[in-house]
């Protein structure tokens, strides 16, 4: 009984107190940019491998990719402590369609990055490879900025 006397006056206070309900595109709104993250637990022993690769192959690719206006920024963040998950890749594209890929793109990337970085497909594909040693993808989210009215 005593707990049905302390509810009711909460509950009716709740039923009756204003209600503020934030709308979207009034109160707030989201970037059309879009972030993809990424996030990678890298075994402690292998960060510096892992992070050295990356740039023959991950991070060569990002470049030419911005080069050519598919993305509009990329970033590698590590946690220094010994925390896991402890590598997040982001990449920013201009908007949800950008995210799409295409043949023509995947095309015109590979030549680039062949001409450019003499990269060779195989041997990228074999340093990727590798990856799976020693690190997990744990996460993979898409963001938006929220900007404030």
């Amino acid at each position: 009984m005593k707990i049905k006397v302390i509810a009711a006056p909460v509950i009716a206070a709740l039923l009756w107190a204003p209600i503020s309900v934030a709308e979207i595109w009034k109160d707030y709104e989201l970037s059309k940019e879009v972030t993809e993250l990424t996030v990678v637990q890298v075994k402690p022993n292998y960060v510096d491998t892992y992070l050295t690769r990356l740039e023959s192959t991950w991070i060569s690719s990002m470049e030419i990719q911005k080069e050519m206006g598919y993305v509009l920024d990329y970033n590698v963040w590590v946690a220094p402590v010994a925390a896991q998950p402890n590598v997040f890749l982001t990449v920013t594209y201009p908007n949800m369609g950008a995210m799409a890929g295409s043949k023509e793109r995947y095309d015109a990337v590979n030549k680039a990055m062949a001409e450019q970085y003499n990269a060779d497909e195989d041997e990228q594909e074999e340093t990727a490879r590798g990856y799976e040693d020693y690190r997990e993808m744990v996460d993979y989210v898409i963001l938006n900025r929220v900007s404030y009215k």
